[in-house]
């Protein structure tokens, strides 16, 4: 356990998510894209709505 501790690399960790999330954002397609964006429109707005939100 301790050497799990001592062995971890933060930069190495973040080069690792790094390069999994560029091969994954390549091989999407458009209609990813554009889920992906849409949510990210949709999050954007309810985040400028502030905390009054009723669900």
């Amino acid at each position: 356990m301790i050497l799990d501790i001592l062995a971890f690399s933060l930069t190495g960790w973040f080069q690792d998510a790094l390069g999994e999330l560029t091969r994954y954002f390549s091989t999407m397609n458009v209609t990813q894209w554009g889920i992906v964006s849409a949510c990210s429109v949709f999050f954007g707005f309810l985040c400028l709505r502030g905390t009054g939100l009723k669900v």
